[in-house]
């Protein structure tokens, strides 16, 4: 029942299933059933592991290439499970945007963000290099095809920079993994930590890790592709863009930095400092966007920095707030962007100078707003407080000047996300735009409340993500 195949074959035969039947109200039922029911069992698996094995649970293993000794094998950790999670909660959310906003062809729309949930979470739960990359090419089909087909006027642009840009920066992580293959005996995971080369050697593997996951996540200067992916998306595929699939690149991140300790050690001052340099930039793009979904995109990538950083300390803090973070991030990501898609919905303008005065037309959107606001200014008892004060803790351990720098950073993100809500829905006189402004209603206010109580149920128990996490180790990798 809990094996870990099940979580990419249930959407994989939902995908399937809805190519097949051309009945839209099938179509729209059967692609929330399938994502609500990958939901129940991604909870039920997560709930289900043993906090104190280190190694892969729920296995699930197929000899593929005897002659090589190549499986296709999939499992659970305390690294990937929250991703798993996170991802299986987003897809839900995103095929029921869906239903509100895509009108074409949304059976073969809906078959293929189900299809990329599917390779996602196969990237997720993939426990050897081989298929790890498999599935960190294969996402890009659907996504690009979802960008392309159903985005803006300039989406096709869009989803040829973002190919170009992931699928080019790929070639260094097949490198790295190549050299793993070779010098370490074998794809698994554990690998790692056998490879005999000179310190030199295993910083070109790392770095080729790291250029791969930089374009992934994204990190400035590797972020060319992302204003426009996500603008040019569908709202709910910007969601999964930013909530999810920048999510992979961390994850890759976190799953092999520990075998590269000492390298870190060396250099981990440097790729912090890239990072929050990453994370003060984007976070004034985002203060002088008046664009509120590039608003929001330059937002993303900028906590995203921070988040990579910690993975660079070397220290159990910053990488336990990394792992904390990325779910905060991808959980709050998509509230901040649902909150841009009801504002967009019957104006069709992310402009927020033509907004203002909506506190009182719309009080349960100004309510949820603003308790967002609170959350991703790290307002103590919501849960981007705890991530942040780990990341920060742990940037400080390893640079004190960075650590300075990286509170600064903070600062900058508390003052444009105050300006965004305060020219929205606190400046009188509301501009021409407000009257159109609808407030939350029906299933979509379950949505916001759920994203709420979560961001306070994770401030209060960020154990719920981080049980498991007490040291810097590759957990299943390591057997």
């Amino acid at each position: 029942m809990g094996q870990a195949y099940l979580t990419v074959l249930i959407p994989l035969i939902g995908a399937l299933v809805l190519v097949i039947v051309k009945n839209q109200s099938f179509q729209r039922a059967f692609a929330v059933l399938t994502s609500l029911l990958t939901l129940i069992l991604s909870l039920f698996q997560y709930t289900s592991l043993d906090r104190a094995n280190k190694g892969f649970q729920l296995l699930w293993e197929h000899l593929w290439i005897p002659s090589w000794n190549l499986s296709i094998s999939f499992g659970f950790d305390e690294l990937n499970a929250p991703f798993v999670l996170l991802t299986s909660f987003i897809t839900l959310i995103s095929v029921l945007l869906s239903l509100r906003t895509i009108e074409n062809n949304i059976g073969k729309y809906l078959a293929l963000l189900l299809l990329l949930s599917a390779s996602v979470n196969a990237y997720f739960l993939s426990t050897n290099f081989l298929f790890f990359f498999f599935f960190y090419e294969a996402m890009l089909i659907p996504s690009v095809l979802l960008i392309k087909l159903w985005g803006g006027r300039k989406a096709s642009e869009a989803a040829m920079k973002f190919l170009i840009y992931t699928f080019g920066f790929s070639i260094f992580l097949f490198a790295s993994i190549l050299a793993v293959y070779i010098f370490g005996g074998g794809f698994s995971f554990d690998s790692l930590y056998n490879l005999r080369l000179t310190s030199e050697s295993k910083m070109l593997i790392f770095m080729g890790f790291v250029l791969a996951f930089a374009v992934k996540i994204p990190i400035v200067p590797f972020h060319g592709w992302l204003r426009d992916a996500y603008y040019e998306a569908p709202m709910a595929i910007t969601i999964f863009l930013s909530a999810v699939l920048g999510k992979m690149g961390l994850y890759g991140l976190i799953r092999v930095s520990p075998a590269f300790y000492q390298q870190i050690l060396a250099y981990g001052d440097w790729l912090v400092g890239l990072c929050i340099f990453s994370f003060v930039y984007a976070a004034f793009l985002a203060l002088f966007e008046r664009d509120l979904k590039a608003m929001f995109a330059y937002m993303s990538l900028s906590h995203v920095g921070i988040i990579a950083a910690g993975v660079f300390t070397g220290n159990i803090l910053g990488f336990q707030g990394s792992l904390l973070q990325s779910i905060n991030h991808g959980i709050l990501s998509a509230a901040f962007f649902y909150v841009a898609e009801l504002l967009y919905r019957n104006t069709k303008s992310f402009d927020v100078e033509r907004f203002g005065a909506l506190s009182k037309k719309v009080p349960a959107m100004t309510f949820f707003a603003f308790a967002y606001l609170m959350a991703m200014g790290g307002f103590p008892g919501m849960n981007y407080f705890n991530g942040e004060l780990l990341l920060l803790s742990g940037i400080f351990n390893k640079n004190t000047l960075l650590g300075f720098i990286g509170v600064f950073g903070v600062a900058v993100g508390v003052v444009y996300l105050s300006w965004y809500f305060y020219r929205i829905f606190l400046r009188k006189p509301g501009k021409e735009l407000s009257s159109l402004v609808r407030d939350v209603r029906s299933w979509e206010f379950v949505i916001f409340s759920i994203l709420f109580v979560l961001s306070i149920y994770l401030g209060l128990n960020p154990d719920f993500i981080l049980s498991g996490v007490r040291e810097l180790t590759l957990f299943g990798g390591r057997g």
